[in-house]
């Protein structure tokens, strides 16, 4: 099992590249005052979960508790699927002023597709305070409704509009069934 400090170092990194995707799609898509916001309230997100995965570091390293087993494990298989989508979206997005907005849609649906904000959530659950996990899931249900939104507003994809309806359920009965716990 690995230890706490490799999957808080591991899942911060993560976070922090999808922060700044996240943050470079506002860029891109800075002309439409709407797809700004949305694209900077994604990044924003982002970083309140670096955040909290730097905080929950620091306590337990104070603590000497940074090397015990995690409470939780992320398979390799996600780390490597979400590292590949964040590579592939950052040379995709990187030079380019004409990425499709759709294409940048469709890869915030992956990221969220690969579970790491549920990891994200269990492991600050397990590690901090439990509150901390509703805090997360109603802040994911809430992206994820945006993104939602943004999906039905700009691409004609009935597909892409239901897979991310999907996760937004799933979270959804997942925040009813912690707040009934």
């Amino acid at each position: 099992m690995e230890s706490t400090g490799k999957l808080l170092r591991v899942t911060t990194e993560l976070e922090r590249r999808s922060m700044a995707l996240y943050a470079r799609f506002a860029k891109l898509f800075g002309a439409d005052a709407k797809l700004r916001e949305f694209w900077f309230g994604m990044a924003r997100d982002e970083a309140r979960h670096v955040a909290a995965l730097d905080l929950v570091s620091t306590v337990l390293d104070l603590e000497e508790k940074l090397e015990m087993a995690s409470p939780i494990s992320l398979e390799d298989a996600t780390i490597r699927r979400l590292r590949a989508i964040l590579d592939r979206a950052e040379a995709e997005a990187g030079g380019s002023r004409n990425f499709p907005l759709k294409r940048a849609l469709e890869t915030a649906l992956e990221i969220e597709e690969t579970e790491l904000e549920d990891k994200v959530g269990y492991l600050l659950k397990a590690l901090q305070d439990p509150e901390e996990y509703g805090r997360c899931l109603r802040l994911l249900v809430h992206d994820l409704g945006e993104l939602s939104y943004m999906i039905e507003r700009h691409c004609d994809d009935a597909a892409l509009l239901q897979r991310c309806d999907a996760i937004v359920n799933h979270h959804m009965a997942t925040l009813r069934a912690a707040s009934q716990a």
